[in-house]
C-alpha cells in the first residue's frame, strides 16, 4: 500500500497551522476611578470610548480612598490597577511617596494643559472652581463681585461664611488684599506670606458670622438665610442658584482640578498612558461636560462646538470665566499644608 513520505505529512501539517487565523487578545488594562453618577460620567464620556479605540479591555474597580488602594498596591509590591483617579491633592502627596509613575510626555499632550496646571505625575482632565455666591434678596444687583470687595463689610454689609480650612481661603485672602493671580504661590512661598494671608483674614473675621465644614452647609445656609455671602465650590453655587434666591460668580476662583495617573510598578505602563491620552483628548473631555458641571482642562475642548452654549458659563476652565482664575499648587499644600492649617485654626479659635 502506497504511503505518503512522513516529512511530506509534516510538511503539509506545518503549512495548515501557518494558514490558520491568527487570535489576537485585546490588552486588558484595569482602571481605579470614582463610583457612583462620577464614575458612570467618567466611563461614558472618556474611559469607554478610549479603550474601544485602543482595543485595550477595561477592568473597573471603584475605590472610595484612590489614595490609601494605591499605597497599599505599591507598597506591598502588588500592583493590580494601570490608571488611577486622583484629586491633585492626592496625587502631590503620591508623588511625594514615590507612588506614581511620572508621565510620559512622548505620549500625553502636556501642551494641551494650562500652563498653571501642569503636573509632572498625574494628568489634569477637569475642573471645580471654589467661588464667591450670594443672596440676591439682600444685594440686589449690587453684589461683590471681587474678593476685594468681599472684604469690604461698609459698602457690601452682610453675614459671611468661609470654609473651615486653610486651603483655598489663603488663596482668596492674598487675592482680596491685591495679589495678582499668577503671584499667589509666590507671596504665600515668601518670607511673611502666610502671616500675610492670616492677617487678612483676622480682619474679616468678626463679618464671618459662619466657618463651614462641609459643601452641603456651605449652600444650605445660604439657602435658609443664615449668610449673605459664601464661599464655596461652583457645582453646589450653580444648584443654589437653581433654587434661588442666589447668584455667584468665577472672578478670582481657586481652581482644582482632578487627574490620571499610573501607578508606580505598573506591568503596563505604556499602555497606561496611551489609555490617559486617548481619555483626555478634547472631544471627550468636552464630552464629560455632559454629565457634570467640571470644567474640561484640555484647553482645545472649548474649541471642539459640542459644549452647549448654555453650559459654558457653568464651567470653571471656560474662557470667560478662567482668565481671572489661580490654580491650586497641590505640591505647595503637600509642603505647607500642616503649617498653614494651624496658623488657620489658631487665628480662628483666638
Amino acid at each position: 500500500m502506497f504511503r505518503k513520505p512522513l516529512t511530506s505529512t509534516l510538511s503539509l501539517a506545518l503549512i495548515a497551522l501557518v494558514s490558520l487565523p491568527t487570535l489576537v487578545t485585546a490588552q486588558t488594562l484595569t482602571i481605579t476611578a470614582a463610583g457612583g453618577d462620577y464614575g458612570t460620567a467618567l466611563k461614558e464620556a472618556m474611559w469607554g470610548p478610549a479603550a474601544s479605540e485602543l482595543g485595550f479591555d477595561i477592568r473597573e474597580e471603584s475605590q472610595s480612598d484612590s489614595l490609601a488602594a494605591l499605597r497599599m498596591q505599591v507598597m506591598s509590591g502588588t500592583v493590580t490597577t494601570d490608571v488611577i483617579h486622583l484629586g491633585s491633592a492626592e496625587a502631590a502627596q503620591a508623588a511625594a511617596l514615590d507612588l506614581l509613575e511620572p508621565l510620559d510626555t512622548s505620549i500625553v499632550d502636556m501642551e494641551a494643559l494650562p500652563e498653571g496646571a501642569r503636573n509632572d505625575y498625574c494628568f489634569p482632565f477637569d475642573s471645580y472652581g471654589t467661588v464667591m455666591a450670594w443672596n440676591t434678596e439682600t444685594f440686589g444687583e449690587n453684589a461683590p463681585k471681587t474678593w476685594a470687595e468681599f472684604w469690604d463689610t461698609e459698602a457690601f454689609p452682610g453675614r459671611r461664611a468661609l470654609r473651615a480650612n486653610a486651603q483655598d481661603t489663603l488663596e482668596i485672602a492674598l487675592l482680596s488684599d491685591g495679589v495678582a493671580p499668577d503671584e499667589v504661590y509666590d507671596v504665600l512661598s515668601s518670607e511673611g506670606g502666610l502671616d500675610r494671608a492670616i492677617a487678612r483674614l483676622a480682619e474679616l473675621k468678626p463679618d464671618v458670622a459662619i466657618w463651614w465644614t462641609s459643601g452641603a452647609q456651605s449652600t444650605q445656609i445660604l439657602a435658609d438665610g443664615e449668610v449673605d455671602l459664601v464661599v464655596t465650590w461652583n457645582g453646589r453655587a450653580a444648584a443654589a442658584k437653581e433654587q434661588g434666591p442666589a447668584d455667584y460668580t468665577f472672578k478670582g476662583s481657586i481652581v482644582g482640578t482632578d487627574c490620571l495617573a499610573v501607578p508606580a510598578g505598573s506591568e503596563n505602563v505604556e499602555d497606561a498612558m496611551r489609555l490617559i491620552a486617548g481619555m483626555t483628548t478634547a472631544e471627550r473631555e468636552a464630552k464629560l461636560t455632559d454629565y457634570i458641571l467640571y470644567g474640561p482642562m484640555n484647553k482645545g475642548a472649548y474649541e471642539t462646538g459640542l459644549i452647549p452654549e448654555d453650559r459654558l458659563p457653568l464651567l470653571a476652565t471656560a474662557p470667560e470665566n478662567a482668565g481671572t482664575s489661580v490654580y491650586s499648587d497641590p505640591s505647595w499644600w503637600v509642603e505647607n499644608g500642616e503649617a498653614a492649617q494651624i496658623a488657620f485654626d489658631e487665628m480662628i479659635n483666638r
